[in-house]
């Protein structure tokens, strides 16, 4: 009782005083405007140039002295740490980790939610990320194929050179039997390019069958994930009060929801599928097939033409069909470069696809990781206002948390008349009203920048850090009063 009168009549003398100070500040500020106004110049502190030039302050750091040397306040002792700990994502509680009173270490688990759908939306994320994977190394595959051609091509390039010269030097027998067995090789690409037509161009029973099961394996698993799904929906039920509440809605019915689309596409695409297979090869497919027939004999054409040239001598004719093969392995040299380029932008678009892989599957962890609370710092465990199968919503407090290493005190009623003549590390003295007679030093360490309305008046919270307290059996929320020193 004697420190709440000393503290009335110190407030009492200290509105006086600060009054007068301000009623000073007043006809100095009006006398230098005065000043100024006269001069035509611009008042100190003013404008753009104070802006620019006036320093960066911490008010935390200063005070001013109103002729008080002791500044009182009440409290409440806390830990140096506390926090009202919730989860960010809704859910049933699957885990408690832990119990009241329990000290745990920084990112120690504390409560787990029932988390089955985001566990499998990971291990999906990570499924996608080994087949991004083996998409990259195919692609690197055809790369390496599409190098090794351009080798090829310009190999290619070499013998049709050289069989430009042998040509001109004239007919060898080396060079007959060369061209007979170019015939013959020609003459069986002609049927094997035949036997390649028809496997392309007719249906595969093999093919349709294998499309079929495909589409009843989409259909079946379509099929379960729209009962899941109605299950979600059937859980629903009327409340009192006419309204509707569906327990599994949110996160199990956005992954349910998700998948179900996702099966339904895969139904549609088995379904192409099996529409393509049983329809055969396409115009595009036949023409390509029938291609690569023209072009084996074309290419026999071309072998028994120069057989025929061979056996007729250099003539100008077998020059120029000669020169003709050397511009079609140069025109072949340009397009393994056009392939080896496209292998190339493979590549890179595997690459990317590698990239949003890693990202898909770091959203969904992050995702999982929320369905699991931990502690934000080394402490100690709080009430826990929950239990096992509990439906919890997210942003609730279900958990008190401190680090109680050390303790503070933080004042409750320190109005805006007090607040000026206090700063970081002036000494502190506190007294306890369950430990009557202990004193305990301590230092002011922070200053609330916003004030709050106690009890009709302005105040503003003060942060004290208390010392040599290891033998005091302090407890959470007890009443303090704080002797600020503010000389």
């Amino acid at each position: 009782m004697w420190i709440k009168a000393k503290a009335v009549e110190e407030t009492m003398f200290k509105k006086s005083k600060l009054f007068s100070l301000f009623i000073l500040s007043i006809i100095v500020v009006a006398l230098a405007a005065c000043q100024n106004q006269g001069t035509g110049e611009a008042a100190p502190g003013s404008g753009e140039t104070a802006a620019a030039t006036a320093p960066t302050v911490d008010v935390n750091e200063i005070s001013v002295n109103t002729g008080v040397g002791v500044v009182s306040a009440e409290g409440q002792v806390v830990p140096l740490r506390a926090a009202n700990l919730s989860f960010s994502l809704g859910g049933t509680v699957a885990e408690i980790l832990v119990e009241s009173g329990q000290d745990v270490q920084d990112g120690e688990p504390l409560i787990k939610l029932e988390a089955t759908a985001l566990e499998n939306a990971v291990a999906q994320a990570e499924a996608g990320v080994k087949a991004a994977g083996a998409n990259k190394a195919a692609a690197e595959a055809n790369l390496a194929v599409a190098e090794s051609g351009i080798a090829r091509a310009q190999a290619g390039v070499t013998a049709a050179e050289a069989q430009l010269a042998l040509v001109k030097a004239g007919a060898r027998e080396q060079e007959i039997a060369a061209a007979e067995s170019n015939l013959a090789a020609a003459e069986g690409g002609v049927t094997q390019a035949a036997g390649n037509r028809d496997a392309a161009v007719n249906v595969s029973s093999a093919a349709v069958s294998a499309a079929e099961a495909r589409v009843a394996a989409a259909q079946a698993e379509a099929q379960a994930l729209e009962e899941a799904y109605q299950d979600i929906l059937d859980a629903c039920f009327e409340t009192p009060d006419g309204g509707e509440f569906c327990p599994l809605y949110g996160p199990v019915e956005e992954n349910t929801r998700f998948q179900l689309e996702a099966a339904r596409a895969n139904v549609a695409a088995a379904q192409a599928g099996l529409d393509e297979a049983r329809a055969g090869a396409t115009p595009a497919e036949q023409f390509l097939a029938n291609s690569g027939v023209s072009l084996a004999i074309a290419q026999r054409d071309q072998a028994q033409a120069q057989l025929d040239l061979v056996l007729a001598g250099a003539r100008d004719e077998q020059i120029r069909q000669a020169e003709v093969g050397v511009a079609q392995a140069e025109l072949g040299v340009e397009q393994a470069q056009v392939q080896v380029t496209q292998a190339q932008s493979a590549v890179i678009q595997a690459d990317a696809g590698i990239v949003k892989a890693m990202a898909d599957l770091e959203a969904a962890q992050k995702a999982l990781d929320r369905m699991t609370l931990t502690a934000p710092f080394a402490g100690r465990v709080g009430d826990i206002n929950l239990e096992i199968g509990e439906l919890v919503a997210p942003g609730v407090p279900i958990m008190q948390f401190g680090d109680f290493s050390s303790w503070l005190v933080k004042t409750t009623d320190l109005t805006e008349l007090d607040v000026v003549a206090v700063k970081n590390g002036l000494p502190v003295e506190i007294r306890i009203d369950a430990l009557p007679g202990e004193v305990i030093e301590g230092i002011v360490t922070d200053i609330a920048s916003v004030s709050q309305v106690t009890r009709g008046d302005v105040t503003y919270e003060v942060s004290i850090e208390l010392a040599d307290i290891a033998a005091l059996p302090l407890r959470w929320g007890m009443t303090a009063f704080a002797d600020i020193e503010t000389n």
